[in-house]
């Protein structure tokens, strides 16, 4: 694990992301190779710009630096959502003394809560945390440690009827009961087009029953798909 203070806990590289900005900006391969070889002082080839953009090779934590300084753009514009709570401090901007003072925890606490990834905060905590460091539906409940608790509840709305369990995941999930009920309804029709396929010929009732086996096996990432195309339409796919 980095050190706390780690400033380079960023979140996973998005090759996408880096793309666009850089065909916004009109730059070519090598000027923004220039840039980041002038920035870190090490040379960077326009084919290794290419390649990060493509997504066969991913850049370092400070090579992403360098490549948001030669794109004029933060750091964060080119990286995913944060999936821990290390990584969400550091997408705020905060040092682990600033974070542990805004939530109202000692640096040793919130210091064991980045560890172990894992919020066991007070409500009022809780309240602070989401304000504070805004973390991500997904990285929120993961980190509460109610992924499985979500994964249940998203099945059963899936294969019963999704209306009835809108308030049940607004205990979970820290969001607008409008955002988690269309996600739901969302569900619900996904996987109710397989189950009615499954009473079709053999063949192609096995392979329903196979899509709507692996749809219910990874509902929660379904769900986040949906909150994100309702939170976040216009940002550029990783």
């Amino acid at each position: 694990m980095p050190p706390a203070d780690d400033q380079y806990a960023l979140p996973r590289f998005a090759p996408a992301r880096a793309a666009a900005v850089r065909a916004q900006l009109g730059l070519t391969l090598g000027q923004v190779a220039w840039a980041v070889t002038a920035y870190c002082g090490h040379p960077a080839h326009p084919d290794l710009v290419e390649a990060w953009e493509a997504g066969t090779a991913t850049p370092g934590s400070p090579q992403v630096k360098a490549l948001a300084a030669a794109l004029w753009c933060s750091p964060v514009d080119l990286v995913e959502e944060p999936a821990t709570l290390a990584q969400c401090r550091t997408v705020a901007g905060l040092t682990v003394n600033e974070t542990a003072t805004e939530l109202g925890l000692t640096r040793g606490q919130w210091e064991d809560a980045e560890r172990r990834n894992r919020w066991q905060g007070t409500p009022a905590q809780t309240d602070a945390l989401l304000r504070v460091l805004c973390p991500p539906p997904a990285c929120f409940v993961a980190a509460c440690g109610r992924t499985g608790q979500l994964r249940v509840l998203l099945r059963e709305a899936a294969t019963t009827w999704w209306p009835p369990y809108v308030g049940a995941l607004t205990r979970i999930v820290p969001l607008d009961p409008a955002v988690l009920g269309h996600a739901l309804e969302r569900l619900h029709l996904a996987y109710q087009q397989w189950e009615g396929a499954a009473g079709g010929p053999p063949r192609q009732a096995a392979r329903a029953e196979a899509r709507a086996a692996d749809f219910l096996e990874h509902i929660d990432l379904h769900l986040w798909h949906h909150v994100r195309e309702v939170i976040n339409p216009a940002r550029p796919a990783s």
